[in-house]
């Protein structure tokens, strides 16, 4: 097996908490790194890792639909270019 050797700064209170864990284990302290790398790893992944990209739980609508839909005029032009209208500022030169 391949090995790499990564140096890793603990705090004191950290430190200490790996001492005792280690002796509590009967494990050195570097296999019990490695072994609490390997158990937590996946958990710290699945806390903290960036979400799926889709966003909803809801289903797109199939084609067929989403073409039908889509090719429908708009009826609320009006109310959108008065929210438009509404909003309007000027800027300052």
């Amino acid at each position: 097996m391949k090995t790499s050797v990564y140096p890793l700064p603990l705090d004191a209170v950290l430190a200490k908490e790996v001492a005792k864990a280690a002796k509590a284990s009967g494990l050195s302290r570097a296999e019990l790194m490695r072994q609490a790398i390997a158990f937590g790893l996946p958990k710290v992944v699945k806390a903290l890792g960036k979400p799926p990209r889709r966003i909803t739980a809801v289903n797109p609508l199939p084609p067929k639909q989403a073409r039908a839909l889509y090719q429908q005029e708009d009826d609320d032009v009006r109310e959108i270019g008065q929210l438009m209208a509404a909003q309007r500022f000027e800027v300052a030169d």
